[in-house]
């Protein structure tokens, strides 16, 4: 399970599910700081997550802040908190496979480096697209995925490859020594135990909503699997 770090040590364990909630409540701080809101309650940053005050409190206690009674939490204080928790206080090298549509939206969209990731790679093996830019980073043939990644210390990958060569590509970066692939491909990877890779299937995240919206009578309450409509 995922640790709250300060200087890239472990210091405190932090499960899963509240890992998910830090990273939707860091997005939530920046835009109150962004706002200039400098306190919030536990109550307040519930109705904006969608979830309730008992539960952001036990999530917030697992960091070791247990906030004032009756004076709420310091924003930026809490931003701090859940970044070292998150480990963005430790930059990481990330490399992005597959620079069709997906992959250039990734590059140029996301705000990667605010999270501590800097992208210095990115490969393809269309002839077209090697040698062009994304950004700063050129684009480089697929063949070199696993030497780049040994040279540049790249542990973290974004995957927007099509199926077919979906495993090819993570067994490069296995090789080159990544240890985390975030998977827009349809193709469960194979991948050792101590590479962990999130699995992004868009076509799924459809078939969820389509589902949601036309079974909404019988759900339980709560039941819908929405999150916070805030996006990066």
């Amino acid at each position: 399970m995922p640790a709250a770090t300060t200087a890239g040590k472990p210091e405190r364990r932090i499960t899963w599910p509240t890992v998910l909630r830090l990273s939707e409540y860091l997005i939530i701080l920046e835009e109150l700081a962004d706002s200039h809101t400098e306190v919030v309650s536990s109550r307040e940053l519930a109705a904006i997550y969608g979830n309730n005050a008992n539960q952001v409190r036990q999530d917030l206690s697992s960091l070791g802040h247990t906030g004032r009674v009756g004076q709420g939490y310091s924003v930026k204080e809490l931003e701090q908190m859940i970044r070292r928790a998150l480990g963005l206080n430790v930059r990481r090298n990330l490399a992005l496979v597959g620079c069709g549509r997906l992959g250039t939206t990734v590059a140029l969209h996301v705000p990667l480096a605010k999270y501590g990731m800097d992208l210095v790679a990115a490969f393809d093996v269309a002839h077209h697209l090697v040698g062009t830019h994304l950004g700063p980073v050129m684009v480089e043939h697929a063949s070199r995925i696993a030497e780049v990644c040994r040279e540049r210390n790249i542990k973290l990958a974004v995957l927007t490859v099509p199926k077919s060569t979906a495993q090819e590509s993570a067994d490069q970066l296995v090789l080159g020594g990544v240890e985390g692939i975030l998977n827009y491909t349809r193709v469960r990877l194979r991948v050792p135990p101590h590479v962990v890779v999130q699995n992004r299937q868009i076509v799924c995240s459809f078939l969820q909503l389509f589902h949601a919206t036309c079974n909404r009578d019988r759900m339980a309450p709560g039941d819908t699997g929405t999150a916070p409509a805030i996006a990066l």
